[in-house]
């Protein structure tokens, strides 16, 4: 029987951990194998790397812990989702499926990266520079506090415990720079061309990302949406059992 390789990809400010809830709701099976990698302490797949490097990168190290020879999920959530797309651009016979949660496509625009022509890159890279710089200064209270305060995150149930101690101050301002939003081109036409590949998830109750996510379908005419019902932004904390469910239905697709 083939095998089946999960790779679960975290968020910002997110650890392998945030994932447990969901793992614990999958069927324990000889032939599923789950990866959580920490990018913010593998050297490999830490910020310090590009989108594209990192993609390469970590397409590589699936190659060698799957040889090749299995079916790989790709899960990716946020930010884990937009670096999972980059995974998806630079290898995709290497995926059999990837489910993206609460996931930003790009600016919908015809840059490759950061134009500072551009109005909505440039105030999104204003943006995240200044959070970069309050990763690297402010207390680590008030920054969680104005951090989750962000309207993205309204209407959650469940708001992770964020330990200082866990994390690179240097890494996490590096990662908003370097992987900012700003610096991502869009991958509407990737999601067009993969589309069969794709399960594009988000909770009901994110406003900002529903709203996203009508305007992707009509863009991507085969694009496969789930919504999770009372679930924010942050689904995997909100709803994990129902997320874990979409995900073992394309589990028993192989088994």
């Amino acid at each position: 029987m083939e095998r089946v390789n999960l790779f679960f990809l975290h968020g910002f400010l997110g650890k392998p951990s945030d994932w447990e809830a969901v793992k614990a709701a999958l069927p324990k099976h000889d032939h599923i194998r789950i990866y959580s990698p920490d990018y913010f302490k593998e050297k490999n797949l830490s910020p310090q790397h590009s989108f594209s490097s990192w993609a390469q990168n970590f397409n590589r190290w699936v190659q060698m812990e799957t040889h090749g020879a299995d079916r790989n999920i790709l899960v990716g959530y946020s930010l884990g989702g937009r670096l999972a797309l980059h995974a998806l651009e630079q290898k995709p016979a290497l995926w059999y499926k990837s489910i993206l949660i609460s996931t930003n496509p790009g600016f919908n625009d015809h840059f490759d990266t950061f134009n500072p022509i551009s109005d909505e890159r440039r105030q999104r890279w204003m943006n995240d520079s200044y959070w970069a710089e309050e990763f690297l200064k402010s207390s680590w209270d008030t920054l969680l506090k104005n951090w989750n305060a962000q309207p993205v995150f309204g209407g959650g149930s469940n708001e992770p415990s964020r330990n200082e101690k866990e994390y690179s101050r240097e890494l996490l301002g590096l990662a908003l720079t370097q992987w900012s939003l700003a610096q991502q081109k869009n991958m509407r036409p990737l999601l067009s061309e993969v589309s069969g590949k794709i399960l594009w998830t988000v909770g009901e109750r994110d406003e900002k990302f529903m709203e996203l996510t009508r305007q992707l379908q009509e863009a991507v005419i085969n694009l496969k949406v789930e919504l999770i019902p009372e679930a924010s932004h942050r689904v995997l904390f909100d709803r994990p059992k129902e997320l874990a469910e979409k995900i073992k239905l394309l589990i028993h697709q192989l088994l």
